[in-house]
C-alpha cells in the first residue's frame, strides 16, 4: 500500500513538472511570436515612412521637415529592444542606431539612398524575425515545418531585392530605351515567379488571380509616354503595389506558421495611413 502512494505520488509530481515545462515552453513561444507580431507592425511602419519621404523628396521644392511617424517608430524600437531576449539586445541596438540615422537624415538623402536605405532596414527586421521564428521552430522540434520554411525564407528575400532592383531602374529609366524597357520587363518577370513561390508546401498555393491582376497593371503602363515624369510615377505605383502584395503574401506564410504551432496571430491588413501609426505608437 505503501508502495502504491508512492508510485502514486512520484507519478504526480512528474506530470506536475511536465505540466509546468508545457506551460513554460507554451509562454515562451508566445512571447516569440509577440516580438514577431511588434516586429511585423515595424516592418509596416517602416514602408509607410519610405513612401511619405520618398513623396517629400520628390516634391518641389522637396520637404524637409520631420515626419510624424517618426515618434511612433522610436516608441515601437524602444518597445522591442526591452522585449528582446538577452541574446539578441545587440542586434536591436543596431537597428535603433540605423534607424535613428534614417529619421534624422532623410531629407539629405536622394530619392535612389532613400528608397535604399529604407529597404536596408527593413531587411535587418526581417532577418529579426527569421532568427526569431527559427528559434520557435527549433524549440518546437518541427522539423518538416522549419525545413518548409527554410526553403521559403530566400524566395521572400530574392523576391525583394527583385523589386529593388526594379525600383533602381525607374530612377534610371528613359524614354525611348528599349534596353532600360526590357530591363525593367525582365526585374519584373523575375518578380512575378517568385512571388508565386512565396508559400509553405502544405499551404494553398498563391491564388492566380491576385498575381494576374497586380502583374496587368504594369502591361498597362505607357513606357513610351510622352511624359517621363508620369510614366516613372505610374510605374513607382506599381512597386508600391507589388510591395503591398508581397508583404501580404509573407503574412500568410507567418500566419500558417503560427496556426501549425497553435499561435494565433492577429490579421495583419492593409488600413488606412493614419490608423496605422496610431494603432502602431499604442504597442
Amino acid at each position: 500500500m505503501l508502495y502504491f502512494i508512492l508510485t502514486l505520488c512520484l507519478f504526480g509530481i512528474a506530470l506536475g513538472v511536465v505540466i509546468i515545462r508545457s506551460r513554460q515552453q507554451r509562454d515562451i513561444l508566445q512571447s516569440r511570436f509577440n516580438q514577431i507580431i511588434g516586429l511585423r507592425q515595424l516592418i509596416h511602419l517602416l514602408r509607410f515612412h519610405r513612401r511619405q519621404s520618398h513623396q517629400a523628396l520628390k516634391s518641389t521644392p522637396p520637404i524637409t521637415e520631420n515626419l510624424s511617424e517618426s515618434i511612433a517608430i522610436k516608441t515601437l524600437v524602444h518597445s522591442l529592444i526591452n522585449q528582446s531576449e538577452t541574446t539578441s539586445k545587440p542586434m536591436y541596438r543596431i537597428l535603433n542606431k540605423q534607424l535613428s540615422t534614417i529619421l534624422d537624415e532623410w531629407p539629405k538623402y536622394s530619392v535612389q539612398r532613400n528608397q535604399s536605405t529604407h529597404g536596408k532596414a527593413i531587411r535587418h527586421v526581417l532577418y529579426l524575425i527569421d532568427d526569431t521564428l527559427t528559434q520557435c521552430l527549433l524549440t518546437t522540434e518541427k522539423e518538416e515545418l522549419f525545413k518548409h520554411y527554410q526553403g521559403t525564407w530566400p524566395v521572400m528575400l530574392n523576391a525583394i531585392d527583385s523589386l529593388s532592383r526594379f525600383r533602381y531602374a525607374i530612377e534610371n529609366y528613359k524614354l525611348g530605351s528599349d534596353v532600360m524597357a526590357r530591363e525593367l520587363g525582365l526585374h519584373v518577370q523575375i518578380l512575378r515567379r517568385r512571388m508565386a513561390q512565396l508559400h509553405l508546401p502544405d499551404d494553398p498555393a498563391v491564388p492566380p488571380l491576385i498575381i494576374e491582376k497586380l502583374f496587368s497593371h504594369y502591361e498597362n503602363i505607357n513606357l513610351n509616354g510622352h511624359d517621363k515624369d508620369q510614366v516613372k510615377h505610374h510605374l513607382y505605383q506599381f512597386s508600391l503595389e507589388a510591395s503591398d502584395t508581397l508583404f501580404h503574401l509573407f503574412d500568410l506564410v507567418l500566419a500558417h506558421i503560427g496556426t501549425e504551432l497553435s499561435i494565433r496571430l492577429p490579421e495583419l491588413t492593409v488600413m488606412e495611413d493614419k490608423k496605422v501609426v496610431q494603432i502602431i505608437a499604442r504597442y
